[in-house]
């Protein structure tokens, strides 16, 4: 399936729909990707830890709402899977920015307990760039 979020043009892959932190964490993403502070506040808890391989943490809400207002805008965000089970969660797919650079994504995500309405303690992302196809002599 396929949806629009402003200028975002976002793919999902399909599933049971049995297991509520899917679409959680799917909406988490989004809200990330399309700059929607909001939506991270309801989900993200206050104190949360966000690190980024290779990057540094992000410590708090605040923090990673900063973060998400001055990042680069995303023209794509493609879902390859999501997974769940207890308090953990995971997700990984492709981005693409506003100027074309395509990267691979993989969330971690734990949150801070087992009932539907807990909110998201820590994620760890990993974000690998895609090179050019010229590197490899295409």
């Amino acid at each position: 399936m396929s949806a629009e979020r402003s200028n975002l043009q976002i793919s999902y892959q399909q599933n049971c729909g049995n297991a509520p932190r899917h679409q959680i964490i799917q909406e988490v993403i989004v809200a990330l990707h399309s700059k929607d502070v909001n939506h991270l506040k309801r989900w993200v808890s206050e104190d949360v830890e966000w690190e980024i391989v290779g990057f540094g943490t992000l410590h708090g809400i605040d923090s990673l709402c900063q973060w998400v207002s001055t990042s680069r805008e995303t023209k794509s965000l493609e879902f390859k899977s999501v997974l769940t089970h207890g308090r953990e969660g995971s997700t990984d797919g492709n981005v693409t920015n506003e100027q074309d650079i395509s990267a691979a994504f993989s969330h971690v995500l734990r949150f801070t307990g087992a009932t539907k309405t807990a909110r998201i303690a820590s994620v760890r992302s990993y974000l690998v760039s895609k090179p050019h196809l010229e590197v490899f002599g295409q």
